[in-house]
Parts: C-alpha cells; structure tokens; sequence
C-alpha cells in the first residue's frame, strides 16, 4: 500500500549529487543578524579594545553594530557614545592586528588612570545595523553557501551569520520553504 519511491529521491542514475559545489552535512548553532542598515564609517582612531568615528546611521547607545574592514569579513561592537555623527565603539573581541596594550605611564598625573594607547588614522570601514539576532541552525555547508533552519527569513533579506569556528559573514537568503533557508555568500565561507 505504501510502496517506497526511491527514484524520486535520488538526483541521477546512480545518486550522485549534480550540485555546482558539493554539500557537507553540519549540525552547528549560528547567531543571524537580519540587516537593517549599512553605511560606510571613517574611523579616526582605534585602540586594541575599540575605535571612534563617524558615520551616517543614527546610532543609540548600547547599540550592537558590525564593522567590516574587506566587505567580507565582520567584527561586533557595541556603541558606547555617541556626538551627532561621531560614535566610540567597543569591540566584542580584541583588535588583535594592533599589538600591546601600552600605556603612556610617563605622561599621566599621578591621580590619572592608566589608559589604552589609542592610534590617529584615517581608515574607510563599512558599519552595519541589525535586526535582534536569531538563532538557527546550519544543516549543510558547501564553498558558496549554506542551509540553515530558522524561522522568519524571508528570500532577499541580507544577514550576517556568526558560528563558532568561523568569522561572521554578510549572505542574502537565496530561498526559504519550511523553516530552512539557503544563504548564499558572494565571496564564499
């Protein structure tokens, strides 16, 4: 009565997968961070901790933001002040390309803290806002892409995915049909 069709499942004669990338099967949590607004940020000056600059997008205090220095890669702050189009940002891990954490000890008075030298620059990096992050599950992964179950997202939304064991990227959600969607990431994981 309930005769099993194999045939349908199966993609080719001998059930190879004909995908343009082969497909490897995870089962790992991911942080999706649905993107509200981007903007380009001049950063006028960093630390190992944090940076300060302007930007055009009206930020809050305590905001979560993401900074990208390559468009490719992502790193997660948190606003700690703002003056109209200046914000300082503290970063969620430490800026690790900036070495030491030195202090100008000669140059304090003796009732000074110690601070953290901070670096001038003129450095162009791209800021981005979000929606609340969900949380999903990867299934599947290949080099373009990957499918991860969560509810929600709709075909076109742009996101950042964060997973352990990798950096957090910027996708658009290819397709989505029964709590899964397919992120495609145009430089690859």
């Amino acid at each position: 009565m309930f005769e099993q069709k194999i045939e349908a499942f199966s993609t080719t004669e001998g059930g190879a997968d004909l995908r343009r990338h082969p497909r490897r099967t995870v089962f790992k949590s991911a942080l999706l961070y649905p993107v509200i607004k981007e903007a380009s940020l001049s950063i006028t000056n960093v630390s190992s901790q944090g940076l300060s600059g302007r930007s055009a997008l009206s930020l809050g205090l305590r905001d979560e933001v993401h900074i990208s220095f390559n468009a490719t890669d992502f790193l997660t702050a948190e606003v700690r002040w703002t003056n109209g189009s200046q914000c300082g940002l503290l970063m969620e891990e430490p800026l690790l390309w900036l070495g030491g954490h030195e202090t100008f000890m000669n140059q304090l008075a003796p009732d000074d803290p110690p601070r953290e030298t901070r670096i001038s620059v003129d450095m162009p990096a791209t800021i981005v806002t979000s929606a609340p992050v969900m949380v999903g599950t990867i299934r599947n992964l290949s080099i373009e892409g990957m499918m991860i179950e969560t509810a929600g997202l709709r075909e076109g939304t742009r996101l950042l995915v964060k997973s352990r064991g990798r950096g957090v990227r910027m996708g658009r959600v290819q397709w989505s049909s029964g709590g899964m969607v397919g992120v495609f990431f145009e430089s690859g994981i």
